[in-house]
């Protein structure tokens, strides 16, 4: 069995968390890093791994939204200013 771990922004665990339960991968959260990111594992086999690569490319693609939300808030805050 291999394993994979992601660090997960609170603000998004529940969209992480439909995406693993709709690719029924097998995972156990195990801890919080020091930024408040959420560790989860995910245990798969060789055949899975197509299912751990969207996983990975579906929580970028989170952070990135993630990122974009902080750069507009930053830009109306500059304007009102």
């Amino acid at each position: 069995m291999r394993k994979a771990k992601f660090e997960v922004p609170s603000e998004v665990i529940g969209q992480f968390t439909e995406k693993m339960v709709e690719l029924e991968l097998e995972n156990s959260i195990v801890g919080k890093t020091e930024e408040d990111e959420i560790e989860v594992e995910v245990l798969y086999e060789k055949d899975e791994a197509q299912s751990v690569d969207e996983l990975e490319e579906f929580l970028e693609e989170l952070i990135d939204g993630i990122e974009e939300e902080g750069e507009e808030d930053e830009e109306e805050e500059e304007n009102e200013k």
